[in-house]
């Protein structure tokens, strides 16, 4: 999960560390906040992870398959892979 709705203050040495695959953001489409950012956003990508939001996506769920590979399903589009 990214931390506060993906907002400008965020800590790019922990999403380094950590490696995270996928970023899960909660946020409301159309929100006066601007979230998330366009550097968060950023952050993420150049950390190797692939954002997820709810206001493009709506509703996301992560499963592992049988495999041992994270499966994502949303809502209201296909999620990327």
């Amino acid at each position: 999960k990214v931390g506060h709705h993906g907002s400008a203050d965020q800590f790019e040495g922990l999403y380094q560390a950590l490696g995270a695959k996928i970023g899960l953001i909660g946020v409301g489409s159309e929100n006066t906040y601007g979230h998330p950012t366009d550097s968060a956003l950023a952050m993420l990508v150049a950390s190797g992870t692939v954002p997820l939001r709810s206001d493009v996506l709506g509703m996301v769920v992560l499963a592992k398959n049988d495999a041992g590979e994270i499966v994502v399903w949303s809502e209201k589009s296909p999620a990327p892979r």
